[in-house]
């Protein structure tokens, strides 16, 4: 599943990287977008979106998550989660299944 959310997480960097340089190179924005991937900040720039918020859990997952330790961790689950629902959202969900299937 971690891998599954780094690739999702690289394809919505991808976007944000190709709506930013349209008109660049294709090395050129393959370099810089494995640089954005390997920052340290990467994750930090995710989290500061506060894409958790997005997220609406029924009664029964919400109690799940407040039981669990390891659920309660915005920064693992909730973060993973939005990400996955934000390239449902920017690549629609054919796109997506198919990236799952091949992963």
């Amino acid at each position: 599943l971690e891998y599954l959310g780094q690739k999702i997480q690289d394809l919505v960097m991808a976007e944000r990287l190709l709506m930013k340089h349209l008109d660049s190179p294709g090395l050129w924005l393959q370099e810089r977008h494995r640089r954005i991937l390997l920052n340290k900040f990467c994750g930090k720039y995710l989290r500061e979106k506060y894409l958790q918020r997005y997220i609406i859990y029924s009664e029964q997952v919400q109690d799940a998550y407040e039981y669990n330790r390891k659920l309660r961790n915005p920064a693992t689950t909730s973060v993973n989660q939005a990400i996955h629902g934000l390239s449902y959202a920017v690549y629609g969900k054919p796109d997506v299944r198919r990236l799952m299937f091949e992963v």
